[in-house]
């Protein structure tokens, strides 16, 4: 996959030397970008559409460049980038409802032009084709707190310590959220599983 740069110098980074800029720009293509895909599966899982989740993706990844700065080098860059993602859903997507979801800055020149997510190093998602139709449904039956969560723990295999980080909520919060997100699950998917040969408990 190419991101082309298109000119236009993100907002408020820092004024940087030819050199400076070229270290931030292997710093973004070598621990960001990596999680590219990650994070645009994490955002279908989220908004279950998969164009609103791909738009929401290109502009986690540009809100990440935009703020590349403020990353530490070398640290968890996954837990970074899934931070700004939540914080772009709940800034943005929710004023959206009720409109089709629009890139921020879809009416200026964007400093990047993803072709093509999902391809970015052949990566291929083990997740893919495990999750039906009911599994997907309930999933996004869910309150959207507990979804957050259970995607994180469940699906990305995120730790406690890395979805407080994420979430920015105490881990005994996520602890209970994932037990009552989890009781959620199992009771809305009690049909499928019978429907698929797997015993349930009997009132």
């Amino acid at each position: 996959m190419e991101i082309r740069t298109r000119g236009r110098k993100p907002k408020k980074m820092p004024e940087m030397s030819p050199e400076e800029k070229a270290k931030y720009d292997s710093l973004f293509e070598q621990e960001i970008m990596p999680h590219a895909s990650s994070v645009y599966h994490f955002a279908v899982r989220l908004v279950g559409d998969r164009d609103i989740a791909r738009d929401l993706a290109q502009e986690t990844l540009f809100r990440a460049y935009r703020f590349l700065y403020q990353y530490k080098p070398s640290t968890n860059a996954k837990a970074w980038i899934f931070r700004i993602l939540r914080n772009t859903f709940i800034n943005h997507y929710r004023k959206a409802t009720k409109q089709p979801y629009s890139l921020e800055a879809q009416n200026e020149q964007s400093i990047y032009d993803i072709e093509d997510i999902h391809a970015y190093h052949n990566y291929q998602d083990p997740t893919e084709g495990l999750f039906g139709d009911e599994v997907t449904n309930a999933l996004m039956h869910l309150p959207e707190d507990f979804r957050t969560i259970v995607i994180l723990a469940d699906v990305e295999g995120l730790s406690y310590k890395e979805i407080s980080q994420v979430l920015r909520i105490p881990i005994g919060t996520i602890r209970s959220r994932l037990h009552r997100a989890r009781k959620i699950l199992r009771e809305l998917l009690l049909d499928y599983a019978a429907s698929h040969g797997y015993e349930v408990p009997q009132d």
